[in-house]
């Protein structure tokens, strides 16, 4: 049976439940044009998920109000006590409340929920207080109703309280609320806690911001490392100008648009090092090295990061890691985004993310809706009844089966489609199958025999992906995740840290008059998925160009930790953390002369991508 403590905290908790859910329906109606265009289904489900975020954030905020509720010790029913209690229940929960109300009209200038970067605009929130009060007075009246409604509403002990349970019991009791509380904390049993990504896997993905509420943006943002913003520039729209990008070419393309289906591979652990067709012949990828032969690869790819989680922004949504933590996982992880799945899914696309590893690695699957996949296949997809002979014992799902129901399951789609797939077995400890063991060149390094494997699996995926009726009109690209393990004197120096494939591949066509030799990126990838379908749009961002783009010249971009560095074929530039700029031959890495042009470009490029982070207005069309 509950005994009255419970039952007392139980109600006081719904009570704010409730709260937080009037919250969500005036933020809904205050914003409502972000929201528009989501059908009543979903915006009823971005609701109800949003439950599930302010039960975290209330845990987390009344803590100490839900420990001091079910003390083991101690009359915690006597009035002067509950007394106590409401007054620590509501200046616990006010400024939080604040936080969500102010939200309402904020949103609207910053197109996100509140983080900590609150902390850096107190001083104009002071300087401009006068003013704020009298522009924004409703806000203050709702607050101060709302704090009044919650201390009537707020549940109260019986006068005449039952004599409390032993000790044994209470003490019971509280470890039992204790592990309820770190579920209701973490969101539930997954595999990874809650975080602010898992609010945008509904569509549209606008919706996540709905789902969210304004404490939770705020608590998990706590810590995370925030860019300061640079001005090399006067205006950010002044370090755009200096770059290197043509929206136009993206808005109005020439041509009808083409409806070919889209197949994105990224290959675990594919170091250019690796690839036989990149290192005149020695390598451990046959097959790779025979389809380059078919269709397009560039001698001079680079990564745009040195991890798995970094990759998958770069090569879905443009968006290079050039900061110290992942953009996943960062503070600006619900900024406004297109991905190419949103873009691709307005002109009709069937959109889906396929990794054979466990659901919530990485927080792929909630980035993969972020970017407009509409379903996502991890693990838990997989038929059961072949996962225990297909799994690896480690990471999920072997390649060679799991591209065999990979290409299986694209024969279902709806076609044009966009399919991205993510590759495993390649990834550290580098398992194979018994069967396959010794079969491939085992090499100097271990990873080198699970390369073979990973592209025997590749060589199997296109025999049977071309028997399937999308096969002749789909476009094909092929690159890594980042690069590994390095035995070659060539590939061990900044560059070689970052130098990966990059194929483009089409059954039923040549990529004649480009230049193979020219730098490309995973960036890169996005915009040249556009250029190909001819799709009109404006949301691309200038980081990448498409390859296809005779008229441009090649670049890569990436962050090391300390320095930007920017490769070009005329040179590579270097913006150290004092913003000194350092300039090197390409690809010897020798001192060479200083170069303005390239760092006043590289500065724009920071200053661009760092900016418009923090303002949330990273899109070119959304610039003043």
């Amino acid at each position: 049976m509950i005994d009255i403590s419970v039952k007392l905290l139980l109600k006081r908790l719904g009570l704010l439940m409730g709260l937080y859910t009037l919250l969500r329906l005036l933020f809904y109606g205050f914003n409502y044009s972000t929201f528009a265009d989501a059908g009543a289904g979903p915006t009823l489900q971005a609701f109800l998920h949003g439950l599930r975020f302010d039960l975290s954030a209330l845990t987390i905020i009344n803590a100490p109000f839900i420990l001091l509720s079910v003390l083991p010790l101690g009359n915690t029913l006597h009035p002067g006590y509950q007394r106590l209690l409401k007054v620590l229940y509501l200046f616990t929960n006010a400024p939080f409340i604040a936080l969500n109300l102010m939200d309402v009209e904020y949103f609207k200038f910053i197109g996100k929920r509140s983080s900590n970067e609150i902390f850096t605009i107190t001083n104009d929130i002071a300087d401009q207080f006068g003013q704020l009060i009298g522009h924004y007075w409703y806000l203050v009246l709702a607050l101060v109703v709302l704090l009044v409604l919650l201390a009537l509403l707020y549940p109260t002990a019986p006068a005449l309280a039952p004599k409390q349970p032993r000790v044994l019991w209470r003490s019971l009791r509280l470890l039992l609320i204790g592990g309820m509380a770190v579920v209701a904390i973490r969101g539930g049993m997954q595999l990874k806690p809650l975080r602010v990504s898992h609010a945008f896997v509904i569509q549209p993905a606008e919706l996540g911001h709905l789902t969210l509420n304004s404490p939770f943006t705020f608590i998990k943002s706590i810590g995370q490392p925030k860019l300061e913003p640079k001005h090399y520039f006067a205006s950010d729209t002044a370090a755009l100008a200096a770059l290197p990008f043509d929206l136009n070419k993206y808005k109005t393309p020439v041509g009808p648009p083409r409806k070919d289906n889209v197949v994105i591979i990224i290959l675990e652990s594919f170091a250019a090092e690796y690839i036989g067709a990149l290192n005149n012949g020695k390598g451990y990828t046959p097959f790779l090295d025979s389809l380059a032969t078919q269709g397009l690869l560039f001698q001079n790819a680079f990564a745009n990061g040195r991890k798995s989680i970094e990759a998958v922004p770069s090569v879905l949504a443009g968006i290079p890691s050039l900061m110290q933590q992942p953009y996943i996982t960062s503070a600006y992880q619900s900024n406004t985004l297109y991905g190419l799945g949103t873009i691709l899914q307005k002109a009709g696309y069937q959109t889906a993310f396929f990794h054979g590893g466990a659901n919530g690695t990485m927080g792929f699957n909630n980035f993969a809706k972020l970017a407009g996949m509409q379903a996502y296949y991890g693990l838990d997809e997989y038929p059961s009844d072949l996962r225990e002979n297909d799994y690896d014992g480690q990471w999920g799902i072997f390649d060679e089966p799991y591209l065999q129901y990979v290409a299986h399951q694209l024969s279902g789609f709806k076609q044009p489609f966009l399919a991205t797939l993510f590759t495993l077995s390649s990834h550290q400890p580098y398992t194979i199958p018994d069967n396959f063991k010794g079969k491939f060149p085992k090499g100097e390094i271990e990873i080198e025999e699970s390369i073979g494997y990973a592209d025997y699996a590749l060589r199997r995926f296109f025999q049977t992906a071309s028997k399937q009726p999308w096969y002749p009109h789909t476009l094909f690209i092929l690159t890594a995740d980042h690069t590994q393990m390095s035995t070659a004197p060539a590939y061990q120096n900044e560059l070689g840290h970052y130098r990966v494939p990059l194929l483009l591949f089409h059954p039923g066509q040549q990529f004649e008059n480009i230049d193979r030799s020219r730098v490309v990126q995973q960036a890169d990838i996005p915009p040249t998925v556009l250029d190909y379908l001819r799709l009109p749009t404006d949301k691309v961002l200038p980081f990448g160009q498409s390859v296809l783009d005779t008229a441009g010249t090649g670049r890569a971009l990436f962050y090391n930790g300390n320095s930007y560095f920017m490769v070009e074929q005329q040179g590579v530039t270097e913006l150290t953390a004092m913003d000194e700029l350092h300039f090197y031959t390409f690809p010897e890495l020798a001192p060479a002369p200083a170069a303005a042009r390239q760092g006043e470009r590289l500065k724009a490029y920071v200053q661009y991508f760092r900016n418009g982070l923090i303002k949330n207005k990273l899109y070119p069309s959304r610039q003043p």
